[in-house]
């Protein structure tokens, strides 16, 4: 018997792509390349670290992977995949599936697998995470990035305080690399900024130094800037690079190496910018954490930090904190390692603690991790609208089993009789 030819016609091609994506043999096809993204990338992150991995392979729509380190393989990345699953699942699970009443179950438990879907890209598009440190009796209503690294540039008055702040972004830094340069002119700041070789992970070194014939750039004021390979664990980066500072008209220059090893990276202590001055005015500069306001403030009362008897190990570590907000009486609350706060679509968990060298009796600070996800919940009501659908197919399976059972009996106790 021939076979239909198929109707390739531009007015055809509608129902041609539904039947595309709406097939069994797509969903097969992106869960192989899913398995393959999930192995490729594992493997990867055992030597680039987590954060890396998850840029490249899973956050991508499309990444060369290099097979056997030398072949160079296309293929899609996390993104187009989840994409491409969630149009098949829509399509082929619930639109183009047979509607009746025993396959309410499996309707539902797709539903189900959609929303867990949806709540993995609002939490990658939409949800912040960083962290809060605080010494008993501070407050604050700052977070900043564990991850992400910005320059900026402040006047400074008289006094040494400082009105206003032009920034430069993460995004427009990381495109500069080490070998790369580039110049901003922002908006109302009087002078230009240039910033030259962006290092991830870095140190300023002394001429002196042996190691420092290795260092890219230039020596400025008896330091170069020596740039290391990117640690395993982004959070433990420390970024530099070179800056000249530039007078509109061109007729002064500053140049220094800023390092991010001069930002606070304990919550008592105080940045330390870099300041010059350019036509006649103040300025400082500095690498520091990107950092945004949640709409309270917290202040830590108490910590609570208990060690394990004989040793260093932490045992138990909680905080007694106040909740402040304008126009609401102030609220004690107590976060602890599995009690999280939850507010304003905010959570606040107990991460760590700290100086890391602290012995008995020093003082110590509390440091929360701060999440705001949207999604938040998402995952739990997929779960249960996931086991729903499938605790209702299993009833109608074995209903149906129980139901063909006894009229199977029936019928031979009938041929028993006649």
């Amino acid at each position: 018997m021939a076979k239909s030819k198929i109707d390739w016609s531009p007015k055809n091609w509608p129902r041609l792509l539904f039947k595309l994506f709406s097939s069994y043999g797509l969903a097969a096809l992106v869960l192989l390349f899913m398995t393959l993204i999930t192995l490729f990338g594992t493997y990867y992150q055992v030597d680039h670290g987590l954060v890396a991995a998850k840029r490249k392979y899973f956050h991508s729509f499309f990444v060369v992977h290099e097979l056997f380190g030398k072949v160079p393989l296309i293929l899609p990345g996390g993104m187009t995949l989840m994409a491409m699953l969630f149009v098949n699942m829509v399509l082929g699970a619930i639109i183009k599936v047979r509607k009746r009443w025993r396959g309410a179950g499996l309707l539902i438990s797709h539903s189900g697998i959609l929303m867990l879907l949806a709540g993995g890209y609002v939490t990658y598009a939409f949800s912040t995470d960083g962290y809060m440190a605080l010494y008993p009796g501070m407050k604050s209503n700052r977070v900043e990035s564990y991850r992400d690294w910005q320059v900026e540039i402040m006047p400074v008055t008289a006094d040494h305080k400082a009105e206003k702040m032009w920034v430069i972004p993460t995004a427009s830094l990381e495109g500069i690399g080490e070998n790369g340069s580039r110049t901003f002119t922002l908006p109302g700041l009087p002078l230009d900024v240039a910033i030259k070789g962006w290092a991830r992970n870095a140190s300023p070194i002394p001429v002196s130094a042996p190691m420092s014939a290795q260092a890219r750039g230039k020596a400025i004021d008896g330091f170069k800037l020596f740039t290391q390979p990117p640690s395993k664990k982004a959070e433990q980066n420390v970024p530099g690079c070179h800056a000249e500072f530039l007078s509109q008209d061109g007729k002064e220059k500053v140049e220094t190496i800023l390092w991010s090893g001069s930002y606070r990276f304990d919550a008592g202590e105080k940045p330390m910018p870099f300041l010059f001055e350019i036509g006649g005015k103040k300025f400082a500069a500095l690498i520091a954490k990107k950092s945004w306001t949640v709409p309270f403030e917290v202040r830590l009362d108490k910590f609570i930090f208990e060690r394990h008897p004989g040793v260093s190990m932490a045992r138990n570590y909680e905080s007694r904190i106040t909740r402040i907000e304008k126009g609401e009486p102030d609220k004690a609350v107590e976060i602890k390692m599995n009690e999280p706060m939850r507010y304003e679509g905010y959570t606040f968990f107990q991460e760590s603690y700290g100086p890391a060298d602290a012995r008995p009796g020093d003082r110590m600070y509390s440091q929360f991790a701060v999440a705001n996800n949207p999604s938040d919940q998402w995952p739990l009501y997929a779960l249960i609208v996931t086991g729903f659908g499938l605790a209702i197919h299993f009833l109608i399976k074995l209903f149906g089993f129980i139901s063909r059972a006894r009229r199977s009996q029936v019928a031979q106790r009938k041929d028993s009789v006649s």
